[in-house]
């Protein structure tokens, strides 16, 4: 697997030019669901699919848009606490957010809370999956200000915490949010 934050790098950084265009109506939605991943999700149509390392996926626009460098990642991480998956998702979270802290300087967490899967999304409801944790962080490259909603999913029974993250430079998170989280009210774990 790769190492934490590596998978937010998948694409190189937006090149300096006008002004972000805003993303347009969601088209028709495609399915990504490896059998022996435990979980499936949908992206946009259009979106390319790549994985990097195994048990890692990174989702971003097509190239040549500012879709593109506002990739969703998604990695299968093992549990570090075996029959604890909440302690496992807290742990993995503090881990990627070390990772990234021993990567960049200026590291800043907006916010860091609970997660749980919001009703109406494709998990919701489900009273079988423990809560995970999610956590909101920023930070200077030499490429602009970078900013990444992390959400740490652990497995009720699996040894797996799933580590999903949509990154984008400032002027292209707020943007592409929506999009990211599409992607995420469309994630069901399987197989729990």
């Amino acid at each position: 697997m790769l190492s934490p934050g590596h998978a937010r790098a998948a694409v190189p950084p937006r090149p300096p030019g006008p002004k972000p265009v805003p993303p347009h109506a969601a088209g028709p939605l495609k399915l990504f669901a490896p059998e022996s991943w435990g979980y499936r999700l949908s992206v946009p149509g259009d979106w390319i699919v790549t994985t990097p390392e195994p048990y890692t996926v990174v989702f971003s626009g097509p190239e040549g848009t500012d879709a593109y460098f506002a990739p969703v990642a998604v990695q299968n991480r093992e549990a570090p606490v075996a029959g604890d998956p909440e302690r496992s998702a807290v742990e993995v979270l503090a881990a990627h957010r070390d990772t990234l802290r021993n990567r960049y300087d200026s590291v800043r967490v907006i916010r860091e809370t609970l997660f749980r899967v919001p009703p109406g999304a494709a998990d919701g409801g489900r009273g079988d999956l423990p809560p995970g944790r999610q956590l909101v962080v920023e930070w200077a490259s030499r490429d602009g200000l970078m900013r990444q909603w992390a959400v740490a999913r652990p497995r009720p029974k699996a040894t797996v915490v799933h580590l999903w993250t949509y990154t984008a430079e400032h002027s292209l998170f707020d943007l592409y949010l929506p999009v990211a989280r599409t992607i995420l009210d469309s994630w069901t774990l399987q197989g729990t």
